[in-house]
């Protein structure tokens, strides 16, 4: 089976190997069906609000092995989308989701830096580009909102 370059660095560096398979009957308070980013990130927020917890994650390879194993390392905000989150959900669950997507970036930055997680976290800036008059009429129509809303600089080259 083909390993992202990462997944074969960080396995060859793990000490025992992939766990057992699950076997017989279990229980747990909370079972989390998935082993990526979404599966493990739920798991590690229910045990920071509930310490007692029981939280079991099922994962039939090893976790990260699917499409968050394969990522190209970017961790982004919905504010690129804003425009169709309105148009999907209205203005005020659209900036809700927007927010929210932002809040979710920041603590993972803060669980990296309090639990000493090497993953190369960088703050970035947005490049938005499009070769269509229409795209970017509707980029700049959301890169105003986004500026009235968030205080952003924007700079048209």
């Amino acid at each position: 089976m083909h390993r992202s370059l990462w997944l074969e660095e960080a396995l060859a560096a793990e000490d025992g190997g992939p766990a057992p398979a699950l076997t017989g009957e279990q229980t747990a308070d909370v079972c989390i069906v998935g082993g990526g980013y979404t599966g493990l990130w739920t798991a590690l927020r229910i045990k920071e609000l509930e310490p007692g917890c029981d939280v079991a994650v099922v994962e039939a390879d090893i976790c990260g092995a699917g499409a968050s194993g394969r990522n190209g390392g970017f961790l982004t905000t919905w504010w690129s989308k804003l425009g169709t989150l309105i148009k999907a959900c209205g203005e005020d669950e659209g900036l809700r989701i927007a927010r929210a997507s932002e809040e979710a970036v920041n603590a993972i930055e803060a669980f990296c830096t309090e639990h000493s997680v090497d993953a190369h976290f960088r703050r970035g800036g947005w490049l938005w580009v499009g070769s269509e008059c229409r795209r970017l009429v509707w980029q700049l129509a959301g890169v105003e909102h986004v500026e009235h809303v968030r205080g952003c600089i924007v700079q048209l080259v």
